[in-house]
Formats: C-alpha cells, sequence, structure tokens
C-alpha cells in the first residue's frame, strides 16, 4: 500500500503540471467583461469552441491577451478589433456588416422575393377564377 501510495505521489509530481489560470480583476464588471469576451471569442486550435471551454496553449495566450488589455483599460471592441488584427474575422463568433454583406441582406433578400412570387401567383389564380 505504502509502494503504491508513493508511486501515485510520484506521478503526481510528473504528470500534474495541469496548469489552471486564475485571473484577479480590481472590480466586478471588468471580471463580467473578460468572461464575456472570453465567450464570444473562438479558439482557432478546437473548431466550434470558445477560449472559455477550451485548454490548448493558444487559448491560454488569448486569455491572457484579454486580461492586460482589460487591466490596460481598453474597450471591448478595441480588444475584439486587435485580435481581429492578430487572428483574422474568424477569431470572432460575430462577424462584422461590411465583410459579409450578402450573408447579412440574404435573407431579407430571400424573403422580398418570396412575398413577389406568392403575389404573383395570387394575381394570376385570381384572373382564372
Amino acid at each position: 500500500m505504502k509502494a503504491f501510495l508513493l508511486i501515485l505521489l510520484l506521478s503526481q509530481l510528473v504528470y500534474g503540471e495541469d496548469e489552471f489560470m486564475t485571473f484577479s480583476f480590481i472590480n466586478d464588471s471588468d471580471e463580467k467583461r473578460f468572461y464575456s469576451l472570453q465567450k464570444e471569442v473562438s479558439c482557432p486550435l478546437c473548431e466550434g469552441s470558445s477560449i472559455a471551454g477550451s485548454n490548448a496553449p493558444i487559448a491560454a495566450d488569448i486569455k491572457n491577451k484579454i486580461y492586460t488589455e482589460i487591466l490596460l483599460g481598453k474597450s471591448d471592441e478595441e480588444i475584439l478589433a486587435n485580435l481581429r488584427d492578430i487572428f483574422g474575422e474568424e477569431v470572432t463568433y460575430k462577424p462584422s456588416f461590411e465583410n459579409n454583406i450578402f450573408l447579412w441582406l440574404f435573407p431579407l433578400i430571400f424573403f422580398l422575393l418570396i412575398v413577389f412570387a406568392a403575389r404573383i401567383f395570387l394575381k394570376k389564380n385570381d384572373k382564372k377564377v
């Protein structure tokens, strides 16, 4: 039993260096901003996961960058713009309007086409009756 406990203790020393990062903030609003920004930023390594749920080293680096920029007093928009400059538009879950104008306007255009087609179809049916 003592040998088992010794092996368990030694394995924790060798393999137990699991990083658990803690961030301390001066006020609650900065802490809330930090955690909300983590949810808005996707992990470049993990597909479909935010950095909040990722343990990848790049996610840890992004978290540290967000933390330091919050401490420097930067706004959320400045932090997200900086991350977009470094990692590209794909790093945020909210695509910009300028780069994806077709994707933003397609539902409206599609709806208008359906209304227009329905109107033409209904006019043709009224003439037949």
